[in-house]
């Protein structure tokens, strides 16, 4: 199991990306997106976009005063969420400046249990159903 605190009126969570290198970057929680996305640098400052150029390319409406972005899919060695390693994951990588939140969406949180504690503040992620059982403690103190 990994727990982390509301911060700013949001859930972070510290994940490790393994693509070509090994990146620990900290990710907003949200459930109201449908894809896990970073733009390039969180993901790799040194990336460039003609390296995804063989890549699916998906363009998301809205992200930025309506208009639409365009992200590139990146496949991943190891997503790991705090301790939860999620082996082999896909990620949406953007170029575009104007996108500058790190998002960690549905597409990856449905394969695990998360919930938050309204007492502590706190957001809990277990691999599994035993994880959840034998770790998760709802405190009210």
């Amino acid at each position: 199991m990994y727990s982390t605190n509301i911060k700013n009126n949001r859930f972070y969570a510290q994940c490790i990306t393994v693509f070509d290198r090994t990146r620990a970057v900290m990710f907003i929680v949200d459930t109201g997106a449908m894809f896990t996305c970073c733009t390039y640098k969180a993901f790799d400052k040194r990336m460039r976009e003609c390296e995804l150029e063989d890549c699916e390319i998906k363009f998301l409406g809205g992200l930025v005063k309506g208009s639409r972005v365009k992200f590139y899919k990146c496949a991943l060695k190891q997503f790991t969420i705090g301790s939860i390693n999620m082996g082999e994951q896909n990620l949406w990588i953007t170029f575009d400046e104007r996108v500058t939140d790190t998002v960690l969406g549905m597409d990856i949180l449905q394969q695990i249990i998360f919930t938050a504690n309204l007492y502590n503040k706190k957001i809990y992620f277990c691999k599994d159903i035993d994880d959840y059982h034998n770790n998760f403690e709802l405190l009210t103190a």
